[in-house]
């Protein structure tokens, strides 16, 4: 147990360890023409008749699609619309396979700040909220050139960065481009989308100098949590349970050191901490920690495969070419 100020950081995604927030540069509105498409090839002509989700989602997937000037910025309209209709009709949410009674928020027993706790007993892989985007949704499709610029789609009550709340989306439609959600809490807590109240087991390391620390978090928040992200390929992320969990018993979720911006700045411009954190013991935790997520990952999304499709066809249906 520990004491601070506030929670554990709430930045994670299972499978996008290691990652940075985009730039918060704002895109202008999408021009309405289009560049002349290439000659013939994989993914290269656009569909007619086909708007940027479904073009996205025939092609496999982001990295695989053709980009017109301004998909990036349509693709985040879209999703901040899907995420927001969920918020405004919840009647949604079972169809996703959410349980929005199955946790209630309450004082947190590993941190000063509120934690969400099981209402009733939690059988593996149930999903019991999502993380909320009520603050930001940025994307930067070209996500190896740190220079290129981010589409952000801000909320109507947006005042500034809530870095602390901020949930990468690590699906395969996504692949490695930035598809980032961030939450407000200072807005009124909502039923179903409880998701960035959830706490890690123990605080992330932050002192680059105390590598030891660093494995023992690593080893505490993958033995001791009980839940974890799972990425929808429309943008939303669900939170399901890694375990069985107890009536009244406190959700925990892993969001490794990797997330913190200057504790691995600070590691990896030393080849001395760089090489201890690489080697031995503590690169086989990390290796533990990393199969561990993906594997609970992809068998949640397995056992979720209708609300998998589901998704897909709520993101379709609000994407639009305009």
């Amino acid at each position: 147990t520990f004491v601070s100020s506030r929670c554990a950081p709430r930045r994670a995604g299972p499978l996008c360890a290691m990652e940075k927030p985009p730039p918060p540069v704002k895109t202008s509105s999408p021009p309405t023409t289009r560049p002349k498409p290439p000659k013939p090839g994989p993914n290269q002509l656009m569909p007619k008749g086909r708007n940027v989700a479904e073009r996205m989602f025939s092609a496999g997937g982001i990295s695989q699609m053709r980009l017109y000037d301004g998909d990036q910025a349509r693709l985040v309209a879209a999703v901040a619309r899907h995420l927001q209709a969920l918020r405004e009709i919840p009647d949604f949410l079972p169809y996703l396979h959410v349980d929005v009674d199955a946790v209630r928020e309450g004082p947190s027993t590993v941190c000063d700040g509120l934690g969400v706790f099981a209402t009733r007993d939690l059988k593996p892989h149930e999903i019991v909220t999502l993380y909320p985007a009520t603050n930001e949704v940025s994307l930067r499709a070209a996500r190896d050139d740190d220079c290129a610029p981010a589409s952000v789609w801000r909320s109507e009550t947006y005042t500034e960065p809530k870095p602390d709340y901020a949930m990468f989306n690590g699906s395969a439609t996504w692949g490695s481009a930035a598809l980032r959600l961030e939450a407000d809490p200072s807005l009124p807590i909502q039923p179903g989308f409880l998701g960035h109240l959830i706490n890690d087991a123990c605080a992330p390391p932050s002192d680059a100098d105390d590598i030891e620390h660093a494995r023992r978090y690593l080893v505490k928040t993958t033995n001791e949590t009980n839940c974890h992200a799972v990425p929808l390929p429309s943008g939303a992320v669900a939170i399901a349970t890694s375990k069985e969990v107890r009536a009244g018993e406190e959700l925990l979720m892993t969001y490794t050191f990797a997330f913190d911006g200057e504790f691995m700045a600070e590691m990896l411009k030393d080849p001395a901490k760089r090489k201890q954190m690489l080697t031995n013991a503590f690169a086989t935790e990390m290796k533990v920690a990393s199969v561990k997520m993906e594997q609970l990952t992809t068998e949640s999304l397995k056992i979720h495969a209708k609300a998998e499709m589901l998704s897909r066809e709520l993101l379709v249906d609000v994407a639009d070419d305009n």
